[in-house]
């Protein structure tokens, strides 16, 4: 236990005034971290922020929604799961993809397993159906002419 202190102490040493003071504010050190940043901030001469209470863990978390995912699209082929993937999220919309690691690993059996499931919150199925339909019809594809070089944005 002396080891760690110590290098608690140096670590808390090289750190600035101002990172040391949001590692104190932040609540997330121990006990016993924290009671050496303050020792710390107290030889810098810097009054350490008064301490909050912790809350109850009990306190803190709420019991969450469960998040329902629905499928809206499979795939055999894993770069086509993963391109959709790739535009869903990047209109903000959280994705899985379901059996992605068994299809790649065994391909032979995607056509068994139904490939793979690119799913999304049930909430956002029908944004997301959208998106699918602009890939589908071309709305993302790049032309014959399409120069990488050129800042045409």
């Amino acid at each position: 236990m002396t080891d760690n202190r110590e290098d608690l102490v140096e670590t808390f040493r090289g750190l600035s005034d101002e990172y040391l003071l949001e590692r104190v504010r932040s609540g997330d050190l121990t006990d016993a971290a924290q009671d050496l940043a303050e020792q710390e901030l107290v030889k810098r001469g810097i009054v350490p922020p008064a301490r909050q209470p912790r809350p109850a863990e009990s306190d803190t978390q709420e019991p969450a929604e469960p998040v329902v995912f629905a499928t809206i699209a499979r795939f055999l082929i894993p770069i086509d799961a993963h391109i959709l993937k790739g535009r869903l999220e990047a209109e903000g919309i959280p994705v899985l993809l379901a059996d992605s690691n068994l299809v790649q690993t065994h391909n032979l059996i995607a056509v068994a397993v139904g490939g793979i499931r690119v799913q999304v919150p049930a909430s956002r199925v029908s944004e997301a159906r959208e998106i699918l339909a602009a890939i589908r019809s071309g709305e993302f594809a790049v032309g014959d002419d399409f120069d990488p070089g050129s800042d045409s944005r």
